[in-house]
């Protein structure tokens, strides 16, 4: 369900953009271009308001939002599956728990290998495993909606 809303977010998301940014630019040019009176300026910022800035704003979060909530899903299933292999994970099992591209996992495995200072270990099969040592890494809460409340937070830090 968590995957609909995600891709749903996004759609939603690059739709609310997309338009309001076409609004808003037809709306500037025929502003700029045309030269009309006052009382149309004044018509014309406040459509500009409502159906250009409104919308691209609400897109831009909706887009920023499911990235990062998409980025804490990938975070906390490594959290999981850490707790889970206690401690070593290889490459194609966190590929397929998070259901990344191997390349894309390779990445997150290899940043989180260096931020909590992981050994590596290869099989007789030549499959290289993360091994984290399970003190030095601290699980986060799994709260529900703490994603939302920090996407929610990080933007109001940033007005």
């Amino acid at each position: 369900m968590n995957r609909f809303w995600s891709a749903a977010s996004k759609v939603l998301g690059s739709v609310f953009l997309c338009g309001g940014g076409v609004v808003s630019i037809a709306l500037s040019l025929s502003i700029l271009a045309l030269q009309p009176p006052v009382w149309a300026v004044t018509l014309l910022l406040i459509l500009l308001v409502f159906f250009g800035l409104t919308p691209s704003a609400i897109g831009g979060l909706l887009l920023y939002t499911s990235s990062k909530a998409s980025r804490h899903a990938v975070r906390d299933r490594f959290f999981q599956l850490l707790h889970v292999q206690q401690g070593r994970i290889s490459l194609l099992d966190f590929s397929r728990a998070t259901r990344l591209e191997p390349e894309i996992a390779r990445r997150h495995l290899d940043l989180w290998a260096r931020e909590y200072d992981a050994n590596f270990e290869v099989s007789d099969a030549g499959e290289i495993y993360y091994v984290f040592s399970n003190e030095a890494i601290p699980l986060p809460g799994s709260q529900p909606f703490e994603v939302v409340r920090q996407v929610v937070r990080e933007v109001w830090r940033s007005r």
